[in-house]
């Protein structure tokens, strides 16, 4: 009987100890389940966030121009000659343009160039230290939807280095811009990147980085009090190498709006009588009058296959053959199931 009472204790004390090694072994799992969640809620966002910031802060700077402040960043660098990006109208007629590298490293800055049309402006400096200018992207790869991050100057120069968080709201919007040369207005469209943040003031002239740490567009505008937009990565880099190459930065006016044909769903383009295999093309939504478009015929309603040879697949092939100026200009355009090529002269 005693023998007996024995093993039902022995029994008894294995049964405590393996409960407590079953919950203490329960509760640790518990805490590295915790733990992971944790770090995939940390890794997934906020250190995504810190990385970009992180890495892109030393290649973002202020400027200061006749005491006005805004945005800026490192493009190039060749030897000891620092070759900055920002907007054209934060230092149109400035006579003194400050540079601050970091907190409280300043340099003088001239103009290398500036393009009125895309308000993008291309600084020049001298420094003897080592810089790191942005990663350049390509903005045609953007979704809506998509995490951007823009690093500026807001207000003043207490601010440097203020981070905002943004989402692209359409990652290809072609707005209507009007500006004055000698005293003449010029309509022309604009393709940009449109933002669901508005930019405050200073921002201008920033960059705009995707989550990878790269640049897809430079902060410009505010048209509204809902929208904020930026030019794209693809057209800086065209411009900003023509300026530094001192070579021109003539853009012909085609004064075109549409949708490119790889963008459209296949019933949009059955309704447009398109074969579902069509990729390439431009359906024309919009001419400006007094454009290159209007001057040779081109209507809404067409699909604009080529401009001077070129095939339109996209913003890229249409950046491109934008910024080289001819004296006649041909539009291959299909209308009405029919091809026609038009033209016009530039004079």
């Amino acid at each position: 009987m005693k023998q007996s009472n024995r093993l039902i204790y022995i029994l008894i004390l294995i049964l405590a100890v393996w409960m407590t090694a079953l919950s203490f072994r329960s509760d640790k799992n518990d805490v590295n389940r915790q733990e992971i969640v944790n770090e995939y809620s940390v890794s997934g966002f906020s250190t995504d966030f810190t990385r970009v910031v992180e890495e892109n802060s030393s290649s973002v700077v202020s400027i200061s121009a006749d005491g006005s402040v805004l945005s800026g960043f490192i493009y190039q660098q060749e030897e000891e000659t620092v070759y900055v990006l920002t907007a054209y109208h934060g230092i149109e007629d400035a006579g003194n343009i400050t540079v601050i590298l970091g907190s409280s490293y300043s340099v003088n800055a001239i103009p290398a160039g500036y393009d009125i049309y895309t308000d993008l402006a291309v600084l020049q400096l001298e420094c003897p230290y080592q810089v790191t200018p942005v990663k350049i992207g390509d903005a045609t790869r953007l979704k809506k939807g998509e995490f951007v991050i823009s690093i500026g100057t807001p207000v003043s120069l207490d601010y440097a280095g203020s981070v905002q968080l943004g989402m692209i709201s359409d990652e290809r919007l072609t707005i209507e811009n009007n500006i004055y040369v000698d005293y003449v207005p010029h309509d022309y469209y604009l393709d940009v990147i449109g933002l669901s943040s508005v930019m405050v003031p200073g921002y201008s002239g920033g960059p705009l980085l995707n989550m990878n740490g790269e640049l897809v567009g430079m902060n410009t505008m505010s048209l509204d009090e809902q929208n904020s937009f930026a030019l794209t990565a693809n057209e800086i880099r065209i411009v900003a190498d023509r300026i530094i190459a001192q070579q021109e930065t003539v853009k012909a006016n085609y004064g075109i709006k549409g949708t490119y044909i790889k963008e459209m769903p296949n019933y949009e383009k059955a309704n447009l009588n398109l074969d579902i295999q069509t990729i390439s093309g431009l359906y024309v939504q919009r001419v400006l009058d007094d454009s290159l478009a209007s001057a040779a015929g081109v209507r809404a309603g067409d699909v604009l296959i080529r401009i001077n040879d070129t095939l339109l697949d996209g913003l890229n092939d249409y950046l491109q053959v934008s910024y080289m100026p001819e004296e006649v200009y041909t539009f291959e355009v299909l209308r009405n199931a029919e091809t026609l090529v038009l033209s016009t002269g530039n004079d």
